[in-house]
């Protein structure tokens, strides 16, 4: 029986819809017009979809019932932008002016999956599992909702993550753990002009608890970064208070044990350097996962991209996705690239093949290529 894996991504739909989902403003904690618009076309698809008091996205595309799957995006674009205009270039890359991100990050893997949906609808194939497709609010701020996702509520026993960029035919088995940092340094408010010695400026302690932290790429595994730093009220007041923060990740937890161990260090010498107190909080974002390549998410994953034509290459990487936060409840994902390239930057762009070839990988996946 011909599955629909023999039947081509339209080209001109997956574009138009990925078009269609850019022009749609949808900057982390402003998901409202983009959730709707969602809730109408997966309901016009056959899923049965819910939200959650968060804002999450839930569509469950019926199929065999001993099968269940979890496909996963998210619906926000990172940083403020708005009014973004994409540009189809006559060499099939999609991209904008320069003035703005594109927001491929991650509605390029939104566009992709109603692509897939569509497929499904026009070339019923019975072999098709169960697809429960997640599409989170906040991602960009930290995973803020696949972690308050009730994973409770689905029935799926892996999954595969459409948010990665790299080479296609990369399958993103390892990622490391984040935590933020917010580090408070309390000195003591004074008239800057006139008694500035009955002051203690923790502006001046938190700087030179940044100089002597290490920073940037710690080792091949490690990194750490001070993003943000506010203190004081005026020019002619010793600031009594200033905030730092960061960030630091590590695919080894005893290594960022340590680079958190080294900061709080430079930051308590300062603070004990100049009589100031400093709190040095940290919230862990999401966790480390390493999936193996005999496990089922990966080896599913492979058979697609071979299907496809595609060599496999595996990928560790950097940041992190909402298959943290799966891995981390228990449905081991592995992340897959949509095409998107230099994503957060106003340089973001997207080629029209790569985005016909991640579709095509994951029809392959749901259509249970040979494994």
């Amino acid at each position: 029986m011909a599955t629909v894996l023999q039947h081509g991504v339209d080209r001109e739909r997956l574009v138009r819809t990925f078009l269609d989902l850019v022009a749609i403003d949808s900057p982390t904690g402003h998901e409202e017009a983009i959730g709707l618009d969602l809730e109408g076309r997966f309901t016009e698809l056959g899923c049965a979809v819910r939200r959650d008091l968060v804002g999450n996205l839930v569509a469950v595309r019926p199929g065999n019932p001993d099968r269940t799957i979890l496909v996963s995006t998210h619906m926000d674009t990172a940083g403020t932008d708005r009014g973004i205009e994409p540009i189809v270039g006559a060499d099939g890359t999609i991209r904008t002016d320069g003035s703005t991100i594109l927001g491929a990050d991650d509605k390029s893997g939104i566009a992709g999956c109603l692509e897939v949906l569509t497929l499904l609808r026009e070339h019923p194939d019975e072999a098709v599992p169960t697809i429960e497709l997640v599409v989170t609010v906040g991602e960009e701020r930290g995973l803020v909702g696949s972690r308050q996702l009730d994973v409770e509520l689905l029935e799926a026993s892996h999954g595969f993550v459409l948010d990665t960029a790299g080479a296609m035919g990369s399958i993103t088995y390892w990622s490391p753990t984040s935590v933020y940092l917010t580090i408070t340094f309390v000195g003591r408010k004074a008239h800057a002009g006139v008694e500035p010695e009955k002051g203690i400026n923790a502006v001046q302690v938190a700087a030179e608890a940044v100089a002597g932290m290490p920073l940037g790429r710690i080792d091949e595994e490690t990194v750490a970064n001070i993003g943000t730093f506010t203190g004081g009220e005026a020019r002619n007041i010793v600031p009594g208070t200033a905030v730092l923060e960061g960030m630091a990740r590590s695919h080894d937890q005893g290594k960022l044990d340590r680079q958190l161990q080294a900061m709080r260090y430079a930051c308590q010498l300062a603070a004990d350097r100049h009589d100031a107190t400093v709190d040095f909080g940290v919230e862990t974002i999401y966790q480390t996962y390493k999936i193996a390549e005999d496990a089922v998410p990966y080896r599913e994953a492979a058979a697609a991209i071979r299907a496809v034509g595609l060599d496999v290459v595996p990928r560790k990487s950097g940041g992190g996705t909402d298959g943290n936060v799966f891995n981390a409840k228990g449905i081991p994902c592995v992340a897959l690239p949509t095409g998107m390239v230099d994503e957060h930057a106003t340089s973001e762009h997207i080629a029209v093949d790569d985005m016909v070839l991640a579709c095509r990988v994951l029809l392959a996946i749901v259509t249970g290529a040979p494994r």
